[in-house]
């Protein structure tokens, strides 16, 4: 019987080229591998909301990994239908807010699922541009915190945003005072630089997502191949036996991993021939 087999791709930077746009050769690929048979996943830190607003139609996969784990669907997404869902309660809400509010950090806290794209935020404290940026592409979707008047409730996930000149020593920061929880550090896909540190309950990732995927589906975990480009793809990269970095990828991660071409000369194709052949 032939084996299980599974594709796992990032979006931002890894499958969306530098001008918002997908290679034909990068679709067709895909196309391929599901005449294969192989299970193709996009796992992307996006929401469902976020990804429709910037995906103008369905691409060709079977489930979507999004907002970093957070939760698990079949693709494309007509209805909602959910398969795994993550959360914080009130009481993890507050405790984040308070770390957060201490590090005078630019934050947002996202509503539970299926609503993660709804949010309230506190500050900017000061210039923090891609902090407005976001604010204005949720338009409608997200509410100021206000002075004390905020009372926390169940959320989803907390975002930070940070200059690029801090945010390895907030991550660290964070992830120190944060221990019951998973905080991954990841770059603005508006614009480029702007650190984002993110806090999920303990258990989300796209490596834990993905092998929960792969176990639903009968899938052998070592028939996994995965490509990315940050560090929001690094525990999906370190778990499987098939890793790939896009040539666009930091340095530190493309010294651990096998590199492929750039987002824009089809490096998600790359992975894939290497992984299943041409």
């Amino acid at each position: 019987m032939k084996k299980k087999q599974m594709f796992i791709s990032d979006l931002d930077g890894t499958l969306f080229r530098s001008d918002r746009t997908f290679s034909k050769k990068d679709l067709d690929t895909l196309e391929r591998l599901g005449r294969l048979g192989v299970t193709r996943v996009l796992a992307t830190g996006r929401s469902v909301f976020s990804l429709k607003r910037s995906v103008p139609g369905p691409l060709p996969f079977d489930y979507l990994i999004f907002s970093t784990g957070l939760g698990v669907t079949p693709y494309p997404v007509t209805l909602p239908r959910i398969m795994k869902a993550e959360g914080l309660d009130s009481g993890q809400t507050a405790r984040i807010c308070r770390v957060f509010k201490g590090m005078s950090l630019d934050f947002m806290i996202h509503d539970p699922l299926p609503d993660n794209h709804s949010f309230a935020y506190h500050g900017p404290s000061d210039s923090n541009p891609d902090f407005m940026t976001r604010i204005a592409f949720y338009e409608n979707h997200c509410r100021p915190m206000g002075n004390g008047s905020y009372q926390p409730g169940p959320s989803s996930q907390f975002i930070a945003m940070v200059p690029e000149t801090s945010g390895h020593g907030i991550y660290l920061e964070l992830k120190d005072r944060l221990p019951a929880f998973t905080v991954i550090r990841t770059t603005s896909p508006f614009d480029g630089k702007t650190v984002w540190i993110e806090v999920f309950p303990k258990n989300v990732s796209k490596a834990s997502a993905a092998f929960w995927l792969a176990d639903h589906l009968g899938i052998d975990r070592q028939n996994i191949a995965a490509v990315g480009n940050d560090y929001n793809d690094e525990s999906l990269l370190c778990a499987v036996d098939q890793a790939y970095v896009v040539e666009n990828a930091p340095e530190d991660l493309k010294q651990r991993f096998t590199v492929v071409s750039s987002n824009d000369c089809h490096g998600v194709s790359q992975a894939a021939e290497k992984a299943f052949g041409p």
